[in-house]
C-alpha cells in the first residue's frame, strides 16, 4: 500500500496538469501517467522486497531444563512450588530413602569394624616384636650356655658333661626355631595391618560413598539458577524417571548474550541480501502497547546459520528421495538488540516480526546514486512495519494472524 502511495506523484501530477488546463480527465488523458505509475510501483515493490528481507517467524530464544528422579520413588517433600526462583544446589524435592539409608549405615559399620581391626592389628604386631625379641635374647643365651660347654669340651674339664652339652645344643636349635617363628608372625602381622586391612579399609570406603551417593540421588536439587514452572508433582507421587514426564521444568536464567538475542527465519531467496552486522528492527507481540512506546526495537544480525534444516540426510533402511525433502527450510539468522536497556523488554517465546536494512550495497553498485536510493526507500519498509504493528494491536490478531 505504502509503495503504491510514493510512486503516484506521475498520476497526481498529470490530474493536478489536467485540471489546470480546464482538460476533461479521461482513461486516455491519463493512461501514460498511469502506466508509468505502474512500472515504478513495479520497479519500488521489486527494490524493497530483494533488499529489505522480511521474516515473521522471529521468536525469542529460551532453554527449558526437565526435573526428574534419578532414583524413582515415592515423594516426602517437595521443597519449592510453580514460580519460585531456585539458585545451584537449592533442593527441590526428595523420595523415599530408607533403603538407601540402610545400606549407608551398614557401609559405615564395615568401615568401623575394618579401623577396629586394624588397631588389632596393629597390637598384634608389637606382640610380634615382643616376642620377636624375647626369642631372640633366649637365642643369645642358649648360643652363651653351648659355648660354656664346648669350651669345658676344649680343656677337658672335670666339670664337663656331655649330657650338658647335648642339652645345651637342643636349646640353641629350639631358640633359633622360636626366632624363626617370632619372625613370621611379625612379618604376617604386618602385612595384615599395613597391607590387607587398608585395602580392605579403602574398599568400604569406597563402598561408603556409593552407598552416600545413592543416598543424594534420593534429594534432587537444581542445577541451574532459575524459575520453576509446570510443577506435576505432591507428596506421595511417584517421581518419574524419563524426560519425557518430568515432575517440574527450570527456566534457566538467560546469560548476557542470550538475554538480548532473536532467532528468525527468512526465505532462501534473501540470502544474498542477508550479511552478519547487518541493520534490522524487531516488532514482538508481547510488547505491543496503544503508545507504540518500545515496540519496534533495533537490532543487528550477529551469525547467519549456514546449513539449512530441511536438506539433511539421515541413513535408514532405503534410498531417500528428494521430494521427502520438499518442504523449503529457511535461512536461519541471530539477531542481537542494539541498545543494552532494550533486553528487559523481551519477553521468553514471543513471537516477533523482523525487518532487515540494507545500508550497504557491494558490487558495482557500491556507492552510486542506485545505491543511495535503494538505501532510502528504508524509510518505506520502517513505517509499513510500525503499520502492521499498529493494525496487530488494533485487530487483536497479532503480527502472524494468531489470536491472543
Amino acid at each position: 500500500m505504502i509503495e503504491i502511495l510514493v510512486t503516484s506523484f506521475p498520476f497526481v501530477l498529470r490530474v493536478m496538469y489536467l485540471r489546470w488546463k480546464g482538460l476533461p480527465i479521461t482513461l486516455y488523458s491519463v493512461h501514460q501517467a498511469l502506466f508509468l505509475w505502474l512500472v515504478l510501483a513495479l520497479i519500488l515493490f521489486f527494490a524493497v522486497f530483494y533488499y529489505y528481507p522480511k521474516s515473521f517467524s522471529g521468536l525469542v530464544p529460551f532453554k527449558t531444563v526437565p526435573v526428574v528422579a534419578e532414583n524413582g520413588g515415592t515423594v516426602t517433600e517437595v521443597f519449592v512450588k510453580g514460580g519460585d526462583t531456585v539458585k545451584v544446589g537449592d533442593p527441590l524435592f526428595s523420595v523415599e530413602n530408607s533403603a538407601e539409608l540402610a545400606k549407608v549405615e551398614v557401609a559405615r559399620m564395615k568401615v568401623a569394624e575394618i579401623k577396629s581391626a586394624i588397631t588389632a592389628a596393629e597390637h598384634e604386631v608389637d606382640m610380634a616384636q615382643a616376642q620377636l625379641a624375647a626369642a631372640g635374647t633366649n637365642l643369645k643365651q642358649a648360643e652363651l650356655t653351648l659355648a660354656d660347654h664346648e669350651d669345658l669340651k676344649g680343656r677337658q674339664s672335670v666339670a664337663f658333661q656331655p649330657n650338658q652339652l647335648e642339652r645345651a645344643s637342643t636349646r640353641k636349635e629350639t631358640s633359633e626355631a622360636d626366632c624363626q617363628s617370632a619372625q613370621a608372625k611379625l612379618e604376617a602381622a604386618k602385612v595384615q595391618a599395613e597391607k590387607v586391612l587398608p585395602a580392605q579399609l579403602s574398599s568400604a570406603i569406597a563402598n561408603l560413598k556409593q552407598a552416600e551417593v545413592e543416598l543424594g540421588k534420593t534429594r534432587v536439587v537444581s542445577l541451574v539458577d532459575g524459575t520453576v514452572e509446570q510443577m506435576t508433582l505432591h507428596v506421595g507421587s511417584r517421581a518419574g524417571q524419563a524426560a519425557m514426564t518430568p515432575a517440574m521444568l527450570i527456566i534457566p536464567v538467560r546469560n548476557e548474550e542470550e538475554s538480548s538475542r532473536i532467532v528468525a527465519g527468512f526465505s532462501q531467496v534473501s540470502r544474498t541480501e542477508l550479511y552478519e552486522g547487518m541493520a534490522a528492527e524487531v516488532a514482538c507481540e508481547s510488547n505491543f502497547n496503544i503508545g507504540m512506546m518500545n515496540t519496534v526495537l533495533p537490532a543487528r544480525i550477529t551469525r547467519i546459520q549456514e546449513p539449512i534444516s530441511a536438506g539433511q540426510m539421515g541413513p535408514n533402511g532405503r534410498l531417500m528421495e528428494p521430494n521427502e525433502k520438499a518442504k523449503r527450510g529457511q535461512v536461519v539468522a541471530h539477531l542481537d538488540l542494539v541498545h543494552p536497556e532494550h533486553k528487559k523488554l523481551l519477553v521468553p517465546g514471543s513471537g516477533c516480526i523482523v525487518q532487515t536494512y540494507t545500508t550497504d550495497l557491494k558490487g558495482s553498485m557500491q556507492g552510486s546514486m542506485t545505491a543511495h536510493v535503494v538505501a532510502a526507500m528504508g524509510i518505506i519498509k520502517a513505517v509499513g512495519l510500525r503499520i502492521k504493528a499498529w493494525l496487530g494491536l488494533a485487530s487483536g490478531i497479532g503480527l502472524t494472524g494468531s489470536a491472543h
